[in-house]
C-alpha cells in the first residue's frame, strides 16, 4: 500500500500543472481564487479553537468500523485523541474544505464521514445547511456533543451507515439537491463508485463532489479513475489526497492534476 502511494505521488507530482496550464475557465477560478488562496479568513480561528477544544478534551471511544478501517490504528478502542492525529482532516484539508464551501456559495451540503466532526464543523462555517453521516455510535456521540457547544443551528448530524442514510433518510425524505459533497469515510474502491451512484440523482451540474483519499489503495485509485471517465463527469481535479468531480455539462471532460 505504501508503494502504491508512492508511486503515484511521483506521477502527481510530474503531471501537476501550474495556472497557466489549465484552459478551462471555471477550473482556472477555482484554482486560483479558492485552492490556491492563501488569504486569512477569520473563520480560520475558529476552526483553530475547535480542534484545540477536541484535542484537549480526550475520551476513549468504542469504534465501529464499517468501512476500510484505519492505517494506524487498529484497536476497537482508540482516543479522541489519537483518531483526531491519525483519521480527521488536516488543518490545511479543514480551511480548504471551508473555503471549498465559501468559493461555491453552497447552501446545502452532505458529508460522509463525520468523524469527530472537524470537516463538518468548517463547512457549517460557509454552508447554509450541513448533513453528516456517521456510521460509529460513540464517534457520533463525541461529535454531537462537541458541536453543539459551538452552537450551529445548520448541522444535522445522522448516525447510521451510508448504506443506511441511502436507503433510509434520503429515499424517504428526498429534499432537493446538494451543492457540496464531500466523501470521506469507507475507503473502498467498490463502494465508493456505488455512492457515486447513489448520490447523482441528488445532485446539479454546479455540484462539486470531493473524494477523500483517492490513492488509499489500487481499489481507491482504480475506482477514482473510473469516476473521472464517468459520462456524467466533465471535469475532474486530482490533488493527490482528494479528487474533486465536476458534473458542469458545459465542460468538456478533462482530468487536471494540481499540487497544493
Amino acid at each position: 500500500m505504501v508503494l502504491h502511494q508512492l508511486k503515484h505521488y511521483v506521477l502527481h507530482r510530474l503531471k501537476s500543472i501550474h495556472l497557466h496550464g489549465i484552459h478551462s475557465p471555471f477550473v482556472f477560478a477555482l484554482n486560483r481564487e479558492c485552492l490556491q488562496d492563501q488569504s486569512h479568513y477569520a473563520a480560520y480561528d475558529k476552526i483553530v479553537r475547535f480542534r484545540e477544544s477536541v484535542n484537549n478534551h480526550p475520551q476513549q471511544l468504542q469504534i465501529e468500523d464499517h468501512g476500510a478501517g484505519s492505517k494506524r490504528l487498529h484497536d476497537d478502542i482508540r482516543t479522541s485523541r489519537d483518531i483526531l492525529k491519525n483519521n480527521c482532516s488536516s488543518f490545511k484539508r479543514t480551511k480548504l474544505l471551508y473555503r471549498l464551501a465559501y468559493h461555491l456559495k453552497a447552501k446545502r451540503v452532505l458529508e460522509l464521514g463525520t468523524s469527530l466532526g472537524i470537516g463538518t464543523h468548517a463547512l457549517a462555517l460557509a454552508a447554509d445547511q450541513v448533513t453528516s453521516i456517521e456510521g460509529s455510535r460513540e464517534v457520533w456521540k463525541f461529535a454531537k456533543e462537541k458541536l453543539q457547544e459551538t452552537d450551529f443551528q445548520n448541522i444535522e448530524l445522522i448516525l447510521g451507515t451510508f448504506s443506511d442514510f441511502f436507503d433510509g433518510e434520503l429515499a424517504l425524505k428526498p429534499s432537493g439537491t446538494y451543492d457540496l459533497i464531500f466523501m470521506d469515510g469507507h475507503h473502498d474502491g467498490n463502494a465508493t463508485l456505488e455512492y457515486f451512484e447513489n448520490l447523482l440523482p441528488y445532485c446539479h451540474s454546479n455540484t462539486v463532489i470531493v473524494v477523500d483519499d483517492i490513492h488509499w489503495s489500487s481499489g481507491m485509485t482504480k475506482a477514482w479513475k473510473k469516476l473521472t471517465s464517468h459520462p456524467q463527469v466533465t471535469a475532474s481535479i486530482n490533488t493527490f489526497q482528494w479528487g474533486l468531480l465536476f458534473l458542469r455539462k458545459e465542460q468538456f471532460q478533462q482530468a487536471f492534476y494540481v499540487k497544493l
